[in-house]
């Protein structure tokens, strides 16, 4: 029985009650017995206390078990997986840029690509920046990329050594406002070429809004996963999905809590 009508039921049950307790009410005298005006309130008072006992009762035992979260969403699945920003994509353009290269070099095998107007480049840009323990990074040559990648749109930014391994994020619009600024010189050294020489000391992205080694989650992972991440440190303001060990996307924190609040 649904609830609906087990509500109309009980209403029902309730109006019954009362014409039982007005019908002996009235029909007492016929019969020969006198009832007390005392007598009567206190029997329609137990009348109520019992019906009012009788629909707490039903609606504690139809109630939905209260549940102390939501079910478990995975990162990789909607709806989740709408607000992760893919490093990878047919919408996408990797720039690579390695240490030994020049700006020329970086550029090459896109031919014609950024000699065309900005307004007509349909793909965003993700930046590849890998470092190398033989030769360090020349801020002119970084300085010089950030400059000609500026009239496009550049979303995500990626540190990574030699061996391919995840350092550090920079989000890519900051990226290119910090590093095309007056001071991009000291900005291009404190973000990217100190930390690529040094990635123990990543945290220092944290502070242009970027996230760190430290700062990530299996792409299979749960937003409660991910929001525990999150909690364990206020800096946090996003988290890298990493798949076999490789950066595939980046969710913000404001992102992981509207899904875990069910606010999608």
């Amino acid at each position: 029985m649904g609830f609906m009508k087990k509500r109309l039921l009980a209403a029902l049950i309730g109006v019954v009650a009362g014409l039982l307790l007005a019908g002996v009410y009235f029909a007492a005298p016929y019969a020969g017995f006198h009832l007390r005006p005392d007598m009567v309130v206190a029997v329609g008072a137990a009348f109520v206390f019992a019906g009012a006992v009788a629909v707490f009762a039903l609606v504690a035992m139809d109630r939905p078990a209260f549940r102390n979260a939501r079910a478990a969403i995975l990162l990789n699945e909607d709806p989740a997986k709408e607000y992760v920003f893919p490093f990878r994509g047919p919408e996408m353009l990797l720039v690579t840029a390695r240490a030994e290269q020049s700006i020329g070099e970086i550029f090459v095998r896109f031919g014609d690509t950024f000699k065309t107007p900005p307004e007509k480049m349909r793909k965003s840009i993700v930046v590849a920046i890998k470092g190398s323990a033989k030769k360090p990074f020349l801020w002119m040559t970084l300085g010089q990329l950030f400059t000609m990648l500026k009239p496009y749109n550049v979303e995500h930014v990626l540190l990574s050594n030699e061996k391919d391994e995840f350092i550090g994020y920079i989000p890519g619009k900051r990226a290119v406002k910090e590093f095309t600024a007056e001071k991009a010189m000291d900005a291009i050294d404190k973000y990217i070429i100190k930390v690529l020489s040094k990635p123990e000391e990543c945290a220092v992205l944290r502070d242009i809004g970027g996230a760190t080694r430290e700062d990530t989650v299996a792409e299979n992972d749960t937003a409660f996963q991910a929001q525990a991440k999150l909690w364990a440190n206020e800096k946090v303001q996003g988290l890298i999905l990493h798949k076999h060990l490789k950066p595939v996307g980046f969710i913000s924190k404001v992102d992981v809590l509207r899904i875990n609040a069910g606010l999608l």
